[in-house]
This record gives C-alpha cells, sequence and structure tokens, in this order.
C-alpha cells in the first residue's frame, strides 16, 4: 500500500474515533440531563406537587411524568 492511501486511512480512523468519543459524550451528558430531571419530579411530587403542575412547570407531558413517578 502506498504511503498516501496509509495517510488517508489513518486521518479517515483519527476523524472517525473523534467523532465517536463526542457523540458518546453528548450521550453521556443525555442520560445525566434525563437523570437529573427524573430526581427534580421525584423531589416536586415528595413535597405536595401535583403531577400536573409538575408537567406545567418542567414543560412535560403529564403522562411522562406520572410514568417517572411510578417507576421511582
Amino acid at each position: 500500500m502506498c504511503n498516501l492511501s496509509q495517510g488517508i486511512k489513518e486521518q479517515a480512523y483519527a476523524e472517525g474515533t473523534e467523532n465517536g468519543i463526542a457523540i458518546g459524550k453528548q450521550e453521556g451528558i443525555t442520560i445525566e440531563k434525563r437523570e437529573e430531571i427524573a430526581e427534580t419530579i421525584i423531589k416536586m411530587y415528595r413535597k405536595g406537587y401535583e403531577v400536573e403542575q409538575i408537567g406545567d412547570i418542567l414543560d412535560m407531558e403529564v403522562e411522562k411524568v406520572r410514568e417517572i413517578i411510578e417507576n421511582e
């Protein structure tokens, strides 16, 4: 294999690796945010907020809020 094609292959591999790492970090952040929102919902519910109030405050569907509370 010539040096040019090997260099292109190595560059593509490096770019793919960087993109994979960036995507993984973003997914980790997304999961962390979801967990934080779920914790907030549980705290609000335990403090006496109605499910509808929580949904309104957090701009979420009431069914999704109920689902999070039920799965707690």
